[in-house]
């Protein structure tokens, strides 16, 4: 039963014992991944009315998601980034799939009972019916657009800014909160804000902050959230393209809730023929629900799961943080039994998505490795319990700025599968693995405490999978000791880092580098763009 059924049936309760039950419990969560619908021209401008009847085949998707959800009791649902519509428009193709959305902060609107009020508002009055007549709590996503003057020059090129946002409604259909997108990835059909606040909306059930999909990898506004304004649960719309190792969809939304100890509702599109796939309700102790499906063909689908209501106020899991620790000190502690003395074997560099990393390959079917690269030490205990004659694991190490399709600041420890068995194919996208590891224990000495720990098994039919808790990660140590679920084997492990501090730091290196090569006599405008660019780093996985 949903919480509203538990509240209703435990009025009794509530009377006698006069305590708060229901606001400390559980609540249900739905999240909905979509097979999106394309308009077939994206780039010329059609009519307002031709884009209505478009979104509206995908609004009528969402209303059978929504009535099935509430039919199951669900609190809340959360759709994906650019499922109304579908992504890669240009600016004048989306221009007509746009409408004005107030500030919540200021106005106080139902949609669903007040039509019209702010202009043609079809899509926020479908979404508001959507939420008032099912009796729950809706994220979307939809595009904003919104005036802008002139005189701006450069920043109002052609009359108003077109923004990439999510919406809230509560259970009667009220507008709740509206959030910018503020790091686009190759979205040239929107505007990046000039300013943008955290924003959160309030639930019987909890406070939920929303972001969208890059936004996850950079500091604002995913960590403004979670470390200054103590916010526990999000609601992530995205649309996300997986990249394997390390960072396919479910690997890493999941491995971002259980280090920053939230409820993360995260709601994709369903688009496998560009790998736009993985949907997940995750928690603090592992993933509760997910769907992976890259087959062609197949359809979305919509998770139901139960999450506990986490105190705001409960910062997250401090005992899973570290400090930036000197090599020298280091835990070698063995923590597996089958762990062998250190043996030395060649190392040698591959890359992953573009980022040239340090590895060993695992020779032994036990052991201990230890490998540091640009000032990151990483170490690996394992036992293989099975391993295929065509199979190969390497473990590796990277610290750096990464550049490709994004600037940003990581450190990660990797143990991977190989996509054959020469060296050079170590970092390669692989789908499907046989081999099964015992046991294995990750660590290294980060310089950040945000570190998310990843773990990403293998299914029938190169489809990917997530161990839904046979393993811990306390004290900055990812630990596996008695194998996955169902023998499930292993594509790869990870302890993916996040310096933000860092990505300012070479922010404000590559700038100075910039001017000192290039002068101050350097046109304006490119200089201006250039430092735009840096700054941001956000140039949609």
């Amino acid at each position: 039963v949903s919480l509203k059924m538990r509240c209703f049936d435990l009025t009794i309760l509530f009377l006698i014992y006069n305590d708060n039950f229901c606001s400390s419990e559980t609540f249900r969560a739905a999240v909905v991944e979509h097979a999106v619908l394309l308009p077939q021209d994206r780039n010329g401008q059609v009519s307002r009315e031709e884009a209505k009847k478009n979104m509206l085949k995908n609004l009528q998707f969402y209303t059978n998601y929504a009535e099935k959800a509430a039919s199951q009791g669900a609190d809340i649902i959360v759709f994906p980034e650019d499922g109304i519509y579908g992504p890669g428009f240009s600016w004048s193709g989306l221009t007509p799939y746009l409408e004005y959305i107030p500030d919540p902060n200021t106005v106080s609107w139902v949609p669903c009972t007040d039509p019209g009020k702010y202009g043609d508002s079809f899509v926020q009055e479908y979404l508001s019916c959507l939420a008032r007549n099912n009796s729950m709590y809706l994220v979307a996503n939809m595009g904003d657009i919104q005036p802008c003057d002139k005189t701006d020059g450069e920043a109002c090129p052609k009359g108003h800014y077109q923004y990439n946002t999510d919406v809230s409604f509560d259970s009667s259909g009220r507008l709740l909160a509206r959030y910018h997108k503020q790091n686009l990835f190759f979205e040239f059909q929107f505007t990046t804000p000039k300013k943008n606040h955290p924003t959160v909306f309030d639930t019987p059930f909890g406070r939920f902050g929303m972001f969208t999909c890059f936004d996850i990898l950079f500091e604002n506004p995913p960590i403004d959230l979670v470390e200054t304004m103590k916010i526990r649960n999000i609601a992530f719309p995205t649309a996300w393209m997986d990249v394997l190792p390390h960072l396919a969809a479910i690997e890493f939304h999941s491995a971002f809730a259980a280090d920053l100890k939230l409820n993360f509702l995260a709601a994709n599109i369903h688009w496998p023929e560009n790998r736009f796939h993985g949907s997940g309700i995750y928690s603090p102790t592992g993933p509760k629900t997910f769907y992976y499906n890259n087959s062609i063909g197949s359809d979305g689908k919509l998770l139901i799961k139960d999450l506990d209501v986490i105190d705001s106020e409960e910062r997250g899991a401090p005992s899973n943080r570290i400090d930036f620790i000197p090599y020298d000190h280091v835990d070698r502690t063995n923590t597996l039994e089958f762990t062998r003395e250190t043996r030395e074997y060649e190392t040698f560099y591959s890359h992953v998505f573009h980022d040239l990393f340090k590895f060993q390959i695992l020779h032994e079917k036990s052991g201990y490795v230890e490998l540091c690269n640009n000032g990151l030490c990483c170490s690996l205990s394992y036992e293989i319990m099975k391993i295929t004659g065509d199979e190969m694991y390497a473990f590796g190490a990277f610290r750096g700025m990464h550049t490709y399709q994004g600037r940003y600041f990581i450190e990660v420890c990797l143990l991977l599968k190989c996509a054959s068995k020469e060296a050079g194919s170590c970092g390669q996208e692989v789908k499907s693995a046989q081999s099964t590891l015992k046991s294995f224990s990750i660590q290294g000495n980060f310089s950040s405490k945000f570190v998310f720990p990843e773990i990403l098994l293998s299914e029938e039919n190169e489809q990917l999978s997530l161990s839904m808790r046979n393993w811990t990660y306390d004290d900055g140590k990812l630990l596996v000791e008695e194998g996955f679920s169902n023998g499930k084997p292993l594509i790869s492990s990870a302890l993916f880092g996040r310096n933000y501090d860092q990505d300012k730091l070479h922010v404000q290196a590559e700038y100075k580098s910039y001017f000192t090569s290039n002068g101050s006599h350097k046109n304006v405008k490119t200089t201006s763009f250039i430092w735009l660019f840096f700054l941001v780093g956000s140039l949609h996985l």
